[in-house]
Protein backbone atom coordinates (compact mmCIF):
# COMPACT_ATOMS: atom_id res chain seq x y z
CA UNK A 1 0.00 0.00 0.00
CA UNK A 2 1.28 3.44 -1.00
CA UNK A 3 0.45 7.11 0.59
CA UNK A 4 1.54 9.31 -1.41
CA UNK A 5 1.91 13.34 -0.11
CA UNK A 6 2.13 15.90 -2.94
CA UNK A 7 3.29 19.14 -1.69
CA UNK A 8 2.18 22.85 -2.32
CA UNK A 9 4.75 25.81 -1.82
CA UNK A 10 4.89 27.00 1.47
CA UNK A 11 2.33 29.91 2.52
CA UNK A 12 3.37 32.92 4.36
CA UNK A 13 2.34 31.61 7.93
CA UNK A 14 5.12 28.77 7.60
CA UNK A 15 1.83 25.92 6.53
CA UNK A 16 2.80 23.36 3.74
CA UNK A 17 -0.19 22.57 2.30
CA UNK A 18 -0.82 18.74 0.28
CA UNK A 19 -3.36 16.40 -0.76
CA UNK A 20 -3.05 12.64 0.53
CA UNK A 21 -3.36 9.90 -1.94
CA UNK A 22 -3.87 6.20 -0.62
CA UNK A 23 -2.98 3.94 -3.56
CA UNK A 24 -3.41 6.45 -6.08
CA UNK A 25 -7.31 7.76 -4.90
CA UNK A 26 -7.68 11.38 -3.11
CA UNK A 27 -7.72 10.66 0.83
CA UNK A 28 -7.60 14.04 2.00
CA UNK A 29 -5.45 17.02 2.91
CA UNK A 30 -2.55 17.47 4.80
CA UNK A 31 -0.85 20.49 6.79
CA UNK A 32 2.94 20.53 8.09
CA UNK A 33 4.94 23.29 9.49
CA UNK A 34 7.36 24.34 7.07
CA UNK A 35 10.45 25.24 10.01
CA UNK A 36 10.05 20.84 10.87
CA UNK A 37 8.78 19.49 7.82
CA UNK A 38 10.19 15.79 7.04
CA UNK A 39 12.39 15.94 3.53
CA UNK A 40 10.89 14.59 0.46
CA UNK A 41 11.30 10.99 -0.45
CA UNK A 42 10.29 7.16 0.70
CA UNK A 43 9.81 6.19 3.74
CA UNK A 44 7.96 3.14 5.68
CA UNK A 45 4.61 3.36 7.68
CA UNK A 46 3.40 1.38 10.51
CA UNK A 47 0.48 1.73 13.04
CA UNK A 48 0.74 1.55 16.73
CA UNK A 49 -0.28 3.56 19.96
CA UNK A 50 0.56 6.98 20.59
CA UNK A 51 1.30 7.86 24.30
CA UNK A 52 1.34 11.52 23.67
CA UNK A 53 -2.15 11.03 22.40
CA UNK A 54 -3.49 8.05 24.22
CA UNK A 55 -4.89 7.11 20.95
CA UNK A 56 -3.70 5.02 17.25
CA UNK A 57 -1.64 6.41 15.33
CA UNK A 58 0.08 6.01 12.16
CA UNK A 59 4.00 6.76 12.26
CA UNK A 60 6.77 7.48 9.85
CA UNK A 61 10.23 6.30 10.17
CA UNK A 62 11.95 9.17 9.40
CA UNK A 63 15.75 8.71 9.46
CA UNK A 64 17.61 10.67 12.36
CA UNK A 65 13.72 11.81 13.86
CA UNK A 66 11.05 10.08 16.30
CA UNK A 67 7.96 10.10 17.27
CA UNK A 68 6.69 11.37 13.50
CA UNK A 69 3.21 10.70 12.92
CA UNK A 70 0.00 11.58 11.08
CA UNK A 71 -2.41 13.41 13.73
CA UNK A 72 -5.15 16.13 13.87
CA UNK A 73 -4.68 19.64 14.15
CA UNK A 74 -5.90 23.02 12.10
CA UNK A 75 -2.93 24.78 11.05
CA UNK A 76 0.88 25.24 11.20
CA UNK A 77 1.47 25.72 14.94
CA UNK A 78 -0.27 22.75 15.69
CA UNK A 79 2.51 20.70 14.43
CA UNK A 80 6.26 20.46 14.94
CA UNK A 81 7.26 17.26 12.48
CA UNK A 82 4.59 15.34 11.95
CA UNK A 83 1.72 15.58 9.08
CA UNK A 84 -1.80 17.02 9.89
CA UNK A 85 -4.70 14.81 7.70
CA UNK A 86 -7.61 16.40 7.54
CA UNK A 87 -11.22 16.36 5.81
CA UNK A 88 -11.64 19.67 4.70
CA UNK A 89 -9.48 22.67 3.81
CA UNK A 90 -10.46 26.52 3.81
CA UNK A 91 -7.30 28.99 3.12
CA UNK A 92 -4.51 27.83 5.11
CA UNK A 93 -5.92 25.85 7.79
CA UNK A 94 -7.75 22.00 8.09
CA UNK A 95 -10.23 20.69 9.69
CA UNK A 96 -11.98 17.05 10.34
CA UNK A 97 -9.13 15.05 11.91
CA UNK A 98 -8.74 11.58 9.64
CA UNK A 99 -5.51 10.09 11.40
CA UNK A 100 -7.92 7.12 12.87
CA UNK A 101 -9.19 6.65 9.19
CA UNK A 102 -5.64 6.52 8.06
CA UNK A 103 -4.86 4.58 10.75
CA UNK A 104 -7.47 1.90 9.75
CA UNK A 105 -6.42 1.57 6.62
CA UNK A 106 -2.79 1.22 7.15
CA UNK A 107 -3.29 -1.27 10.27
CA UNK A 108 -5.46 -3.63 8.20
CA UNK A 109 -3.21 -3.39 5.17
CA UNK A 110 -0.02 -4.03 7.82
CA UNK A 111 -1.81 -7.03 9.44
CA UNK A 112 -2.37 -8.68 6.23
CA UNK A 113 1.61 -8.11 5.43
CA UNK A 114 1.53 -5.89 2.56
CA UNK A 115 4.26 -3.23 2.93
CA UNK A 116 3.02 -0.10 3.74
CA UNK A 117 4.48 3.42 2.50
CA UNK A 118 4.70 6.74 2.53
CA UNK A 119 6.06 9.00 -1.04
CA UNK A 120 7.10 12.58 -0.15
CA UNK A 121 6.91 14.78 -2.84
CA UNK A 122 7.18 18.52 -3.42
CA UNK A 123 5.34 19.87 -6.17
CA UNK A 124 6.83 23.22 -7.25
CA UNK A 125 3.38 24.85 -8.51
CA UNK A 126 5.54 27.93 -9.61
CA UNK A 127 7.11 26.24 -12.27
CA UNK A 128 3.88 24.59 -13.22
CA UNK A 129 2.60 28.15 -13.79
CA UNK A 130 5.53 29.60 -15.89
CA UNK A 131 5.35 26.81 -18.04
CA UNK A 132 2.12 26.59 -18.72
CA UNK A 133 2.22 31.09 -19.05
CA UNK A 134 5.11 29.56 -21.74
CA UNK A 135 3.46 27.23 -23.67
CA UNK A 136 0.20 29.57 -24.07
CA UNK A 137 2.89 32.47 -25.22
CA UNK A 138 4.35 29.68 -27.62
CA UNK A 139 0.50 28.86 -29.03
CA UNK A 140 -0.09 32.37 -29.43
CA UNK A 141 3.70 32.80 -31.56
CA UNK A 142 3.04 30.06 -33.50
CA UNK A 143 -1.37 30.51 -34.22
CA UNK A 144 -0.45 34.63 -35.06
CA UNK A 145 2.94 33.52 -37.54
CA UNK A 146 0.25 31.34 -39.39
Amino acid sequence: MKVELVRENPTQSGAILSRVFVDGSFFGHGLENNLYKIPAGRFDLYAKYSPTFKKNKVYIEVPGRSNIMFHGGNAAGDTKGCIIVAANRTGESVSGDLSQKLYDIVDAAGRSGEPVGLVVKNQNTTLFVALGILGAVGLLYFTLKR
